[in-house]
């Protein structure tokens, strides 16, 4: 509790934004605050280092507290890319942390040439240590695209190893994983070691000790590949690698510094003047997030334009409205820095190549995942239920259902046959507003106007919805007390649904913005031939037969039931996670299929 409350004390005190996403630590009390917040490190738990296109990448993140090594409760998203050779981004991920946890998944689309990928995770309050980002191999092979060099070997290089090889090196593996799975009092077990086609496996994850901690930790099961591929980074090689990192980082005044995002992710911008005779400094500029549960901000620009937003709940939306506010709106347009983009220094890549032996196999596995996406949509992933939300104004409104009265053309003859306690009338500028009946006068002087909001979008120019088409409005709701937001004050609010629900659909302008997805959770498909017959006729060709990226361990024994495919050969089973004090725990073992 004490961390939080000096991030938000350090959040609200270094508002001067420059350099897109940096704030500057003004006073020693500002200096003070951040240099007593630790440091914080990530770690990638992934599905395979080696993928085709076609091919899920599935991943889990978990990111720590480097003083305690505890997951850490201070950044609420995470940040994850793949950047090729070039250090140009493949994709670029925003992910939702929860206590530390998250995860995500990316598709490999046939646009992407073969190559070697780096990639790169962090939080934005890593950004003030650069140097210990995780950073990953990942190949890709895409047997779509004619141009193979980076990497084609006309001989069969050493990187690139023969079936034969293969085996030999599974035996020392056998024996390298049995020794570390030996040091660990976390076990997992299988019914058996060998299974036929489409057959049901029981997995067993136990605690061999009854004093021993719980934790979290994801699980892979995957089909080991005949190819020479980067080794993924585990748990326990993470924990060396990340062992000497910064605890927490120091800083004076006058330093700029990236906030952490612990509410909520930060959407930062600027505003732009078309002419130089509007200021940018000190404008009020709103977001609006759709939608019933619909989210609204008002922020102040710094002195040369820019602001920043925090968004704690975006209900699975990604289309937003940011708006310069006032009469002089037009005058202005907006910018969006999004992402905190970073370039590491540096960066070693791991050179995947193929021989031509290994044509029959790349051949294999592409019309086996081609065939499984053709099937894809009856073998769907599911979104977990969005976490229960309240609109912005709260649930104290007084509605009018438009269907339980008789139906008028206009809105504004709506009000005054219909709706009591609000009306139309002019402001000083000779347009139309809305205008709400308060539980108390109003001083002359202050002449404070309604607030509109339509589908959970804020209208300023409320004239167009006086004339709206009432039959496409579903009710009109409003709230008579005097309503605060940010650094605007309004005389009641009037909220406004549509029928179609579709209002921002109309709306044609640059304030109109898309945000990355933000990568949330899924409950992932698991195949089942139980009793169920309708998936007895699909081909099932998965080379991933389990991905459970959230397995939560107690003391006792855990079991997870998965079933195999239509494909044969060995299965590496892989956990990784952290217990509860940051012990890391790395094991393996492995399954064949007749």
């Amino acid at each position: 509790m004490r961390i939080l409350s000096i991030i938000c004390v350090l959040f609200f005190l270094t508002f001067n934004i420059y350099g897109q996403r940096q704030s500057v630590l003004k006073t020693n009390k500002d200096a003070y605050g951040y240099n007593l917040v630790p440091q914080e490190k990530v770690f990638v738990h992934y599905n395979s280092s080696l993928l085709f296109s076609g091919e899920y990448f599935y991943y889990r993140v978990y990111c720590f507290n480097a003083k305690t090594d505890a997951l850490s409760t201070i950044s609420k998203v995470a940040y994850l890319m793949l950047l090729d050779e070039d250090q140009k981004a493949v994709f670029k991920h925003k992910i939702e942390l929860d206590k530390g946890l998250g995860q995500g998944d990316f598709f490999v689309p046939v646009s992407i040439p073969s190559g070697n990928y780096k990639l790169v995770g962090y939080t934005q309050w890593m950004l003030n240590e650069t140097s210990r980002f995780f950073q990953a191999d990942i190949s890709i092979l895409n047997p779509y695209q004619g141009n193979q060099n980076k990497i084609l070997s006309a001989d069969t290089p050493q990187d690139s190893l023969t079936n034969a090889q293969i085996e030999v090196l599974k035996g020392s593996e056998l024996t390298k994983v049995s020794a570390e799975n030996a040091k660990t009092d976390l076990k997992i077990s299988t019914d058996t070691k060998s299974y036929e086609k489409r057959s049901l496996v029981k997995l067993t994850i136990e605690n061999t000790q009854l004093n021993t901690m719980g934790g979290n930790y994801s699980i892979s099961v995957r089909k080991t590949d005949p190819f020479a591929k980067a080794l993924p980074v585990r748990a326990k090689d993470f924990s060396v690698m990340y062992s000497n990192g910064v605890k927490s980082s120091t800083k004076s005044v006058g330093a700029s510094v990236f906030l952490p995002e612990m509410r909520g992710e930060l959407i930062y911008g600027k505003i732009l003047s078309k002419e130089a005779a509007f200021s940018v400094s000190e404008q009020s500029v709103g977001l609006s997030i759709p939608g019933k549960m619909s989210d609204m901000k008002v922020v102040l620009t710094d002195g040369t334009g820019n602001f920043v937003f925090n968004v704690n709940n975006r209900n699975d939306r990604d289309e937003v409205l940011i708006q310069v506010l006032g009469k002089d709106r037009e005058n202005y347009t907006v910018q969006i820095f999004e992402i905190p983009e970073v370039k590491p220094q540096n960066l070693d890549f791991y050179q995947f190549k193929i021989s031509p032996s290994l044509k029959d196999e790349i051949i294999k596995r592409s019309v086996h995942n081609q065939i499984d996406n053709v099937f894809y949509s009856v073998k769907p992933d599911t979104l977990q239920a969005l976490k229960k939300a309240f609109p912005f104004h709260g649930t104290e409104i007084e509605t009018y259902v438009l269907d339980d009265y008789t139906r008028f053309g206009t809105v504004k003859e709506t009000l005054v046959e219909v709706v009591e306690n609000v009306w139309a009338k002019k402001n000083e500028l000779g347009n139309e507003v809305f205008a709400v009946r308060g539980y108390y006068p109003t001083v002359k002087k202050q002449n404070f106007s309604s607030l509109l909001v339509v589908d959970g979008i804020f209208v300023q120019d409320q004239e167009s919805i006086i004339n709206y088409d009432a039959r496409k409005i579903k009710s009109i709701s409003f709230i008579r007390d005097r309503y605060y937001l940010g650094t605007q004050i309004f005389e009641g609010v009037v909220i406004i649904e549509t029928i179609e629900g579709d209002y921002l659909n109309s709306i044609n302008n640059s304030a109109k913005i898309t945000l990355s997805s933000l990568q949330t959770n899924k409950k992932y498909f698991r195949q089942k031939y139980d009793d169920d017959t309708s998936y007895n006729r699909i081909p099932d060709f998965r080379n991933q037969l389990l991905w459970q990226p959230n397995v939560k361990m107690t003391k006792g024994k855990s079991s997870i039931e998965f079933y195999t495919s239509d494909v044969v050969g060995d299965f590496e089973i892989c956990l990784e996670g952290f217990k509860d004090n940051g012990f890391p725990v790395s094991i393996k073992t492995y399954i064949t299929v007749d």
